[in-house]
C-alpha cells in the first residue's frame, strides 16, 4: 500500500518501523538532537564513503564490495552465534572489501551504536546499516563514527529529500535504497548521488534479480554512483551487476551464513588468501 507521502510499507514492516521509532524516542530522552549536533561539530571529519567507492572502482575497474557486519537481520533468516565486530571488520579489510557496514540496532541486527566506532578498526569507511525512520538516527550515526547512512526510499517517501540534505549537511554520505521506478524517481528528485538497487523485497524477503536488471540501466551514471544489492553470492553475480552499470555491491547473506566470512569474501572476489598462496 502506498501512503500519501510516497512511502510503501507492508504489514510485515510496519511493526518493525514502529518499534524503531520507539527506540529512537527513548534515545532522544537521553540525549537531544541539539546536543548531538553540537558534538558533531567537534567530531573528526568523515572518511568519505562515496569517494572511497569511486577510488576503488577507478583503481580496480570493477565493483568494490561493501561487506556487512551483522549478527542477524530482519530481512534474512540467517544468524551468527558469535559476532566480533572488530575481528570481522579487519577480516573484511584484509580480504579486500572497499567499505564495511555495521548496524547500530540491537533488536533487529544484534548490533549497537558502539559497533560503528568498533568497525573503524578496519580503517575503511563505515555505512550505518539501520532502518531509518527519524533524522535523529542519521545524526546519532554520524556522531558514533559512521561515514554513510542507509536511507530506504520505500520507508521515507517524500521525506527523503530532507533526509538526504540533512545527511549531506553533516558530512555523512546518504546511500538511498530503491526497488522500483517510482522510488528511483523519488531518489533522483531528492538529489541522491549514491543509489543502491535492492533485489530483495523487504516485505516478502524474496530475491528477484530482475529488479537490478531493470533499474540499474535507468540510473544516470554521469551523476549517480550505482550500487547493487540483494542475493549477490558469486563472482559471476558481481560481473553481471557490473555489466548493468553497478560500480559497487552490497553483500550480506553469503557472508552472514559463512563459517569463515574472511574466506567467503575472498571467494566472492575471486581471490586467494595469502596463506594459500604460500602453501601453493
Amino acid at each position: 500500500m502506498t501512503e500519501a507521502d510516497g512511502t510503501s510499507i507492508g504489514p510485515r514492516l510496519k511493526p518493525l518501523l514502529a518499534q524503531r521509532q520507539d527506540d529512537v524516542e527513548k534515545a532522544k530522552a537521553k540525549r537531544s538532537i541539539g546536543s548531538l549536533t553540537g558534538a558533531i561539530g567537534e567530531a573528526q571529519m568523515t572518511r568519505g564513503f562515496l569517494a572511497a567507492l569511486y577510488e576503488y572502482y577507478a583503481k580496480h575497474g570493477k565493483p568494490g564490495v561493501i561487506a556487512d557486519i551483522r549478527g542477524s537481520s530482519p530481512v534474512s533468516k540467517s544468524t551468527r552465534s558469535r559476532l566480533d565486530v572488530m575481528e570481522m571488520a579487519e577480516d573484511y579489510r584484509d580480504a579486500g572489501a572497499a567499505c564495511v557496514s555495521a548496524s547500530p540496532d540491537r533488536r533487529f541486527f544484534r548490533g549497537s551504536i558502539a559497533d560503528l566506532a568498533t568497525a573503524k578498526a578496519s580503517n575503511l569507511p563505515i555505512l550505518a546499516n539501520d532502518i531509518v525512520v527519524d533524522l535523529y538516527q542519521v545524526y546519532e550515526a554520524r556522531y558514533a563514527g559512521a561515514d554513510a547512512s542507509l536511507l530506504i526510499a520505500s520507508i521515507l517517501g517524500k521525506q527523503l529529500q530532507e533526509f538526504v540534505a540533512r545527511a549531506q549537511s553533516i558530512a555523512i554520505d546518504p546511500l538511498v535504497e530503491v526497488r522500483n521506478e517510482a522510488e528511483l524517481e523519488i531518489a533522483l528528485d531528492a538529489g541522491a548521488s549514491l543509489i543502491a538497487v535492492n533485489n530483495r523485497d523487504l516485505e516478502t524477503l524474496e530475491v528477484d534479480p530482475t529488479v537490478c536488471e531493470r533499474l540499474l540501466p535507468k540510473i544516470p551514471h554521469d551523476r549517480v554512483f550505482a550500487i547493487a544489492s540483494g542475493g549477490i553470492r558469486t563472482p559471476e553475480d558481481i560481473e553481471k551487476m557490473a555489466s548493468l552499470g553497478a560500480k559497487a555491491v552490497r553483500v550480506a547473506s553469503v557472508l552472514l551464513e559463512a563459517k569463515d566470512p574472511y574466506l567467503a569474501l575472498h571467494q566472492l572476489l575471486g581471490t586467494t588468501p595469502p596463506d594459500d598462496d604460500a602453501a601453493g
